[in-house]
């Protein structure tokens, strides 16, 4: 579609900026939540919940975020703009715990 409307045609561009400088900050909070859980043993450490559930809480307000961005979009459904929303969230908070703990294990090497 020639005049299809896009997130940069309907909101100021330092808007725009501001909106995805969030979602990268609550991703980032989501994962650094998740990498404070002592998640070895769930049942033994009442914290676990906790920590847990503020990364789920965290993580889906982020979610709801990208989709605010995505409901421009007219080609998909509401169901497949919410699925999309949700699986990149998710995709981007165990890249960034796998970053970040491959990091934490190279620090950790004996020298």
């Amino acid at each position: 579609m020639l005049f299809s409307k896009n997130a940069s045609m309907e909101f100021p561009r330092s808007r725009l900026w501001r909106s995805r400088a969030s979602i990268l900050g609550l991703i980032s909070a989501s994962t650094a939540t998740l990498l404070l859980c002592p998640c070895d043993c769930v049942r033994q450490n009442p914290h676990a919940i906790l920590l847990i559930a503020i990364s789920i809480l965290i993580g889906g307000i982020a979610a709801v975020l990208i989709y605010r961005e995505m409901r421009s979009i007219s080609d998909i459904t509401s169901f497949l703009k919410v699925v999309a929303a949700i699986a990149i969230v998710l995709a981007a908070v165990y890249a960034e715990f796998a970053v970040a703990t491959y990091c934490i294990a190279w620090l950790a090497r004996p020298r």
